[in-house]
């Protein structure tokens, strides 16, 4: 069983990451032992974030304000780095460097630089690089992977992703609102939907987005993806005050049109009459973690979330951000 902790205790952490690590640590696979935060009444916070209310951490939990002091005290085999946006690349760099597997989460990092930086220092650790590209592991993505790649219902012809709450408000130092850290809703959430349309179609020929500021700078953003013969949209905006958090998606095929709304998916073939079919409803942030531990212990290859990947993702969103400066001019890749 690996050894891991957390640097980082806000939100994401207590709310997806800690459940993660229970389901883990009962199977056997991963114990969360310790968490590191510079402020210590994060560990007192049970924050909610749009993902919900954190839950307890597990018993016995270790908490540090001092990084090195965690890392002098603790045996760990894997580093969960849940800072904000911009620490991202140097904190996972350095727990690479030191010879650990590293779980980052989403955006891999402020900018594309900063992501090849971190594919680098991967690619001469002894440990993984695993990002929180959380999407590649649900089942209604899932879902719809496995039907693009075997032509269950032909060729996709058109994609439609959205993804829409109130502003993150929660975080330490309202670090989300700060443009130069977080990127806007274009850079932290609308990021999840420009990764799962790169794993799903592949790359773009072209991409246009059009951005409204209003708390912090891209906080509304509606994005095209420019593929031959197929049309994809994704929406982002995380302005919408009082409102709860929803994602869904619509994608069109030959032979049906596949809608997920609330994590339930409806298949509505061209012919004959709608249902649904068996979703794998397990937590796609466990699965994530699992699987880098999976790939990890075993050594087998990361073919479905590498960081390479990650990092093109950030490279596409900076490009819409360009598109976005522009009021949306297109953008050749």
């Amino acid at each position: 069983m690996l050894n891991a902790a957390i640097i980082g205790y806000g939100g994401i952490a207590q709310a997806a990451h800690v459940p993660a690590y229970k389901k883990l640590e009962e199977m056997g696979k991963a114990r969360l032992v310790a968490a590191c935060d510079v402020n210590p009444e994060q560990f007192e916070k049970k924050l909610e974030i749009n993902l919900g209310a954190a839950g307890e951490g597990p018993a016995g939990l270790r908490t540090y304000t001092d990084l090195e002091k965690m890392l002098a005290s603790e045996e760990l085999d894997l580093i969960d780095v849940c800072l904000p946006t911009d620490l991202h690349a140097k904190y996972a760099i350095d727990m690479l460097n030191r010879g650990y597997h590293v779980q980052s989460e989403k955006p891999m990092a402020r900018t594309y630089e900063d992501c090849a930086r971190m594919v680098d220092a991967a690619s001469k650790a002894k440990g993984r690089l695993m990002i929180g590209q959380c999407l590649r592991f649900g089942g209604e993505y899932l879902f719809l992977k496995d039907a693009i790649d075997n032509g269950t219902y032909g060729k996709p012809v058109s994609a439609v992703f959205r993804r829409q709450s109130a502003p993150p408000l929660w975080a330490s130092e309202n670090w989300f609102m700060d443009f130069a850290r977080s990127g806007g809703c274009l850079l932290d959430m609308h990021v999840h939907d420009i990764d799962i349309a790169r794993f799903l179609f592949g790359e773009p020929d072209s991409v246009s987005c059009v951005a409204v500021d209003l708390y912090s700078g891209s906080d509304v953003a509606h994005s095209r993806l420019i593929y031959d013969k197929l049309a994809v949209l994704a929406v982002g905006d995380w302005s919408q005050q009082g409102t709860k958090f929803a994602a869904d998606y619509r994608v069109g095929f030959e032979k049906a049109t596949v809608i997920c709304e609330a994590g339930a998916v409806t298949v509505y073939p061209r012919e004959g009459e709608a249902y649904k079919p068996e979703i794998s409803g397990d937590n796609m942030y466990f699965k994530e973690i699992e699987y880098l531990i999976d790939t990890a212990v075993s050594g087998a290859q990361n073919d479905r979330n590498p960081p390479e990947s990650a990092a093109a993702t950030i490279r596409l969103c900076e490009a819409l951000q360009k598109s976005a400066n522009d009021k949306g001019a297109i953008v050749r890749l």
